[in-house]
């Protein structure tokens, strides 16, 4: 079974860092400065792969998975991923998809977006990486997580 690597990106842009109330290690909290805890989430994506869906059904694509991971129900979310190819002066947008929030799967946890994938032209050699972002409602409240990009640009044969 091939391994696909996951890059986890601790993506507390969702809710930004008290580091004012934080506290110093070693020090007790006073009670009377206690704050609540903030969720933990995250955006994780993997690496661009050649999809075995599509190779079992005798077409050449890849793809790339991502997900939305909170310690706290999340709502609405807006999962968009996108595949990039390496260029010589830039790097260019092959696909790009993005989670309906209205559907029952962008409420939970863990929200996926398994979607992004792209059929090859031909066998060309290229580099490409993946990028991951969202918006969600968490505790009633809007919050962005910033763009998360696979941690490795991967060299397939998939020209796009």
């Amino acid at each position: 079974m091939r391994k696909i690597f996951t890059h986890i990106a601790l993506c507390l842009g969702l809710y930004s860092l008290n580091f004012i109330s934080a506290p110093i290690a070693g020090a007790l909290p006073l009670p009377s400065t206690k704050t609540p805890e903030k969720p933990l989430c995250r955006i994780e994506i993997d690496y661009v792969h050649p999809s075995t869906y599509f190779r079992n059904k005798g077409i050449a694509a890849i793809k790339v998975n991502a997900r939305s991971v909170c310690d706290v129900i999340q709502q609405e979310v807006i999962l968009t991923v996108q595949i990039f190819k390496v260029g010589f002066l830039f790097d260019h947008l092959v696909r790009s998809t993005t989670t309906d929030a209205n559907r029952p799967s962008s409420t939970g946890l863990r929200v996926e977006n398994n979607q992004t994938s792209a059929r090859c032209k031909d066998s060309k050699v290229t580099k490409y990486y993946g990028i991951a972002f969202a918006t969600a409602v968490i505790a009633g409240q809007k919050v962005q997580a910033p763009p998360t990009r696979s941690i490795r640009i991967t060299t397939i044969p998939c020209g796009t």
